[in-house]
Order: C-alpha cells, then sequence, then structure tokens
C-alpha cells in the first residue's frame, strides 16, 4: 500500500516536536528552514538544492531531545556540537527517503577552515550543510526581546566576525545582501511563516510505501524515547503491544498497521515536557501533573497538522483517556472511544509498569496485573482487552523483552 502525502507540510508540522524549549515552541527549525532556503535563492541554488536546503534545515537537531541539550545548542559558540550531528546522522540514516540528507545532517556544524570530526574543510563541506550551519547559527542569535528590525546590526557584525573561518565567506556575502533587506527579518518572525516555507518546495506531494512511513515513524519516535533514559524504547514496546493486541482482536493488517504508527507517535507532544519533570524520583506536584497532561494534547494536534492519516491522531492522543470520562486532556467517555484508542491505552499502561522508572525498578507480573484490575474496576480500562493481555501474559512479556535488548536506534 502508498500513501500520498505532503512531505514538506509533514516534516515541518513534526518538527515542532524538536522545538519544544523551557521557553515553550521556539519553531527554531522553521526560522532555519526559512534562512537557508533564502541564502539558496540568493546564490541561484536550483529547485533539488532548495529542497535539501528545507529538508535538512527542518530536522537538523532530530540528535537533541533533552532541554538541556537544546539549551547549550542556544549558544553561539557550541562546544561539542559534533555529538548531536552524529546522532541525528544514524537516526536518519535508517530511513530511505531522507538519505539524502544524512550527510547533510552529519557535517551542518563543520567549521569552514576545519578541524572537524568528518575530516573536511573549505568546499569540501557540502554546500547545503555550510548553509545550514550559517542559517542555524544566525538564527540562534536572534533575540525575543528585541524587534526583529533592531537586530540586523549585532548578527551580521557576529557573522562577518568569523567569516573565513566558521563560515564560508561567499554565503556570508550573500547574508549581507539579504539583511539589507527588511523583508528577510519580517518574514522570520511573521505567522504565515510555515506557509511561506512550504511554498518553496516544489512537488511536495510523494508517495511512499508502508515501510518507508513506518521508519519515518520510528525515526521521531527514538527522538522522543531519548528524552530520558528511562523511556528508552518505550514508543517502539507501546507499538509492539499494541500491534500483537490488535492482532489478538482480529484487526485487518491495514489496521494493525495504522495501530503501530500511532504507537510509535503517542507521545511526540512528550517533548513539551521539562526533563526535571520526566526523571523526578518522587512524586509529582499537582502543578508538575498539570505539565504532564499537555503533551497528549500536543501530540493530537502535532499529527493532525501533519497530515497524518486517520484514526492515527486520534489513537495516539487519547491513550490517557478513561472510558468514565476522567481521563485527559479531552475527558473522553467510553462513547467516544474507538477500539484502537483503547489497545493503546491497555499497551502504554503495560509497557509503563514492566519499564523501570526513576523511583522504582520494572514491575512483576502481579504487580502490574494487580494495578491495571483495579483501572478496569475503576473503568479506566477496557476489561476484555486487559483479559486478554493477562491471558497471554507470557507473548506480551517476550515482545518487551526483545524490544529492550534491541539497538535499533
Amino acid at each position: 500500500m502508498e500513501y500520498s502525502i505532503d512531505i514538506c507540510r509533514m516534516l515541518s508540522t513534526l518538527s515542532l516536536c524538536l522545538d519544544f524549549t523551557s521557553k515553550g515552541i521556539q519553531r527554531h527549525h522553521q526560522r532555519v528552514a526559512h534562512i537557508g532556503l533564502s541564502l539558496g535563492k540568493e546564490i541561484g541554488l536550483t529547485e533539488e538544492e532548495n529542497n535539501l536546503i528545507f529538508m535538512a534545515s527542518i530536522i537538523h537537531d532530530a540528535g537533541v531531545s533533552t532541554w538541556q541539550e537544546k539549551n547549550k545548542l542556544l549558544n553561539f559558540e557550541v562546544e561539542k556540537p559534533w555529538d548531536h550531528c552524529y546522532k541525528g546522522y544514524e537516526k536518519i540514516s535508517k530511513v530511505d527517503i531522507l538519505h539524502p540528507v544524512a550527510k547533510i545532517i552529519f557535517t551542518h556544524h563543520d567549521r569552514f577552515d576545519g578541524n572537524n570530526k568528518s575530516g573536511l574543510s573549505g568546499k569540501d563541506v557540502p554546500l547545503i550543510s555550510r548553509i545550514v550551519h550559517l542559517a542555524d547559527r544566525i538564527e540562534v542569535l536572534l533575540s525575543h526581546e528585541t524587534h526583529i528590525l533592531k537586530q540586523n546590526n549585532n548578527v551580521t557584525n557576529a557573522i562577518e566576525k568569523n567569516s573565513g573561518q566558521v563560515f564560508d565567506p561567499e554565503l556570508v556575502a550573500a547574508f549581507k545582501s539579504l539583511a539589507n533587506r527588511e523583508s528577510f527579518w519580517l518574514e522570520l518572525t511573521s505567522p504565515f511563516l510555515k506557509h511561506a516555507q512550504t511554498n518553496v518546495c516544489t512537488n511536495p506531494m510523494v508517495n511512499i510505501k508502508e515501510n518507508d512511513m513506518r521508519q519515518l515513524a520510528k525515526m521521531f519516535a527514538s527522538v522522543i524515547d531519548d528524552k530520558s533514559p528511562f523511556t528508552h524504547k518505550h514508543s517502539q514496546g507501546v507499538a509492539s503491544v499494541a500491534m500483537y493486541l490488535a492482532t489478538i482482536m482480529g484487526f485487518k493488517n491495514e489496521d494493525v498497521y495504522l495501530i503501530e504508527l500511532a504507537g510509535l507517535m503517542h507521545d511526540i507532544g512528550k517533548l513539551s515536557v521539562p526533563d526535571e519533570i520526566l526523571e523526578k524520583p518522587g512524586q509529582l506536584t499537582t502543578e508538575e501533573f498539570a505539565i504532564i497532561k499537555q503533551h497528549s494534547f500536543y501530540s493530537y494536534q502535532i499529527l493532525k497538522e501533519a497530515g497524518a492519516p486517520s484514526p492515527i491522531p486520534e489513537w495516539s492522543a487519547y491513550h490517557h483517556e478513561k472510558l468514565d470520562g476522567s481521563g485527559y486532556p479531552f475527558h473522553l467517555n467510553a462513547s467516544h472511544l474507538q477500539l484502537g484508542s483503547r489497545i493503546l491505552a491497555v499497551a502504554d499502561v503495560f509497557t509503563a509498569l514492566r519499564e523501570e522508572r526513576p523511583y522504582r525498578p520494572g514491575m512483576s507480573r502481579k504487580n502490574i496485573e494487580g494495578i491495571m484490575n483495579k483501572m478496569v474496576s475503576g473503568t479506566a480500562l477496557d476489561k476484555r482487552l486487559v483479559s486478554v493481555l493477562f491471558d497471554n501474559y507470557n507473548e506480551f512479556d517476550e515482545i518487551f523483552m526483545s524490544l529492550s535488548a534491541k539497538q535499533d536506534y
């Protein structure tokens, strides 16, 4: 089966999950993409090259998951920049449709004067990498506290000082030409930024096969799960448990596939949650739990806006809803929760209880069964699905154990 998707819209929206920081959604990737595309247009690149700029820019920090890492990258001069470049390269190189941008991601912090992990220098560094590097560093120099048109001189001077050492002098010259135009700066703070950049993409509609979509979902799942060592493989675990549960429940192959994608992406909004809350060893405060509740809302909004086929956004985002309507964030009850959403909820609870957490080791079958049966009696989880899980517990536990041993991403 093939799916027709707007790859620019999908990547631009999914990139929002990479931009959650302590200051909210920063749209760093969208602005870097816009700066990069402006540079590409200024030096007369081809449509194909501009498409590469967009695809590389919009996910260039896929190797970064924690807020602590993101905050370090906000410094103009970054210590050890290649760690996240290599992590991003590893993730993206496993996605066939993104192969052309993998090397760009690997070298997107390479200095023009050399001394890079890649061993490259000057114009041996891929042109698109040099563009993304310059665009990235221009963006981090921008202040959210000063009007954008007042920042021209400071940003331009900082970039020019590093011309020939950090940045390609020809690209710096192109940037100086762009910087003379108020429109260049104003577009960076425009509410229409996403629309403007996706319009630059030529032939955005692509037909991708099931495995291409699976690879893309696994890549983002790995970014999500890398946010905490305690959630390593969580998304893949939920997806695998949900797939087996759906198979037992008689789902058709195409619906089992949709369950897999929903499981892989169900926590994409969790990148909005501070690291210290996810890794807190004790009980969460009321305020901290309120912040946790936003993650499934963001999962729904991001997947919906990205153009994920229905019912993936619903199945993904409703995994904390309860049959009695006491769940979050939508407070839906049984009459509004499809079987797919109920399967994801059961798979998520089982996987979370089976995993280690900062405050406890992974639980035994006895403890898991006690907790989940209590959730059934409290009309939170679907009784039939919980019964199926424990009737086949050994198989589900084997799925969990096999995933824990793998190092796919």
